[in-house]
C-alpha cells in the first residue's frame, strides 16, 4: 500500500509539472527587429573594459560621472534597448546607434551624492539584444558628510 501511495504521489507530480518555456516575446525583445535578434550562431557580445570601478571619495550633495566602454565582440550588431540603475541617485545615458562587431559603445552614468553618506555601491543594468539580455556594471563610491 505505502508503495502504491509513492508512486501515486510521483504520478501527480509529473502531472503538476508545466512547461515553462516562453511562448512569446516580451515588450523589449518585440522592440528588437528582427533581423538584431540573436541566435546561438549570431549574436552581440557586450564586454566591458572595467565592469566594477571606484570612484573616490565625494562630499555629499555633489555628483560625479563616470563612462563605462565597452566592445561587441560578438557577430551581430548591439542595440540597447533601455538602461535601468538600482537607485534614482543615478542617471544613465548610453549609446543610442547600434555597436557594430569589434567597435565600442558606452554608458555615461551620473551619480548624485544628495541625501547619501558612507561607502555605497550602485549598479546599472543594460538591456541589449544579447543573450542573456542583461549586461550589469557597478560602481563603488564613498560619500562625506559636508562640513559645517
Amino acid at each position: 500500500m505505502l508503495r502504491l501511495s509513492i508512486y501515486l504521489g510521483a504520478f501527480v507530480l509529473l502531472l503538476a509539472c508545466t512547461n515553462k518555456q516562453k511562448d512569446s516575446l516580451s515588450d523589449a525583445e518585440n522592440a528588437i527587429p528582427v533581423a538584431l535578434r540573436p541566435t546561438e550562431e549570431k549574436r552581440p557580445q557586450m564586454v566591458f573594459d572595467q565592469p566594477l570601478v571606484y570612484l573616490g571619495r565625494i562630499t555629499e550633495g555633489d555628483s560625479i560621472s563616470y563612462t563605462f566602454h565597452f566592445r561587441n565582440k560578438g557577430n551581430l550588431p548591439l542595440q540597447i534597448s533601455s538602461v535601468n540603475s538600482s537607485c534614482g541617485c543615478t542617471t544613465p545615458k548610453w549609446s543610442k546607434d547600434l555597436v557594430q562587431p569589434g567597435k565600442k559603445g558606452f554608458i555615461k552614468v551620473t551619480f548624485d551624492s544628495h541625501g547619501k553618506e558612507g561607502k555605497v555601491q550602485k549598479t546599472v543594468t543594460a538591456y541589449a539584444n544579447t543573450l542573456p539580455a542583461d549586461n550589469m556594471v557597478a560602481f563603488k563610491i564613498e560619500v562625506l558628510p559636508q562640513k559645517k
